[in-house]
């Protein structure tokens, strides 16, 4: 019970901050601070806490594989609502989470039949990266709208209470499912999905296209992530491990992050 207070605490506090810097200052920014290992992290370092750093690190390659899916997800979460569009709002948001995870766990549970190793799943996660780029450079992104109103306690707290509640579900599902399916769960974009939700709830299609869009380009901090947990969890040990990780990949983020207005301009052509 007090592992699952956690999640919800931290959780609720890492989509707060998300929300607030897609609301306030950029959706693009914000899914691309998105990237970060927020809620893979958490879920990562549950998994290990709860199961081990060696079982978690068994099933590493098929977190990375699985980062495809979590494009996927995103892909199909934005083409769905992009033209599914009902009058009624709820329906578009059910409709379109439906359809990312069905992507996901179709893809995963593809990704979790086939062996893997560190090489051949950086290479898949690539072939997805880019094709989803690519794709997605032929898609026009709405003009943003910035919502001036404060969030209030209670939307924070539904923010996080769902990603929270996804990360818990994923972390114990994981714990008994094996290493692979554990990999393949700690993948899922829970606190962005989150994010997504309440964004597309909130202002219908203004602002979430903008958030993937982001995240379709920082998704890339989550394969680094991967690969310091790979290497540095054995040697370092989980606390130690994930300050050294966590610092690689905001370092990594920062890199990217510093080239954002190309990012918005250039690749996305954003207004």
């Amino acid at each position: 019970m007090n592992l699952i207070l956690i999640k919800i605490l931290i959780s609720t506090a890492i989509v707060a901050l998300l929300a607030e810097i897609s609301t306030r200052i950029n959706p693009v920014l914000g899914g691309i601070f998105s990237g970060l290992p927020l809620g893979v992290g958490l879920s990562v370092y549950f998994i290990s806490y709860q199961q081990g750093i060696p079982f978690l690190v068994r099933g590493i390659p098929w977190g990375i594989s699985a980062l495809s899916s979590s494009i996927l997800f995103c892909f199909f979460y934005l083409v769905t609502g992009r033209y599914f569009q009902p009058k009624n709002n709820l329906i578009s948001i059910a409709t379109s989470s439906l359809m990312g995870f069905i992507s996901f766990f179709v893809s995963g549970y593809l990704i979790y039949k086939l062996g893997f190793n560190l090489l051949l799943a950086t290479m898949i996660f690539f072939i997805i990266f880019f094709m989803n780029i690519f794709i997605l450079k032929k898609i026009k992104i709405n003009q943003i709208i910035k919502k001036k109103n404060k969030n209030s306690i209670t939307k924070l707290l539904i923010r996080g209470l769902m990603a929270g509640t996804i990360i818990s579900i994923l972390t114990e599902i994981a714990s008994i499912a094996g290493s692979r399916w554990a990999g393949i769960l700690s993948s899922f974009p829970s606190t962005l999905f989150a994010l997504l939700v309440l964004l597309h709830f909130e202002e219908q299609k203004n602002l979430y296209p903008s958030v993937i869009y982001g995240f379709s380009f920082s998704v890339s901090t989550l394969l680094v992530f991967y690969i310091s947990c790979w290497y540095l969890l054995p040697k370092l040990g989980l606390n130690l491990g994930f300050v050294a990780i966590y610092f690689i990949s905001i370092s990594y983020l920062f890199l990217l992050n510093k080239n954002k207005n190309i990012f918005i301009k250039e690749i996305y052509h954003y207004n």
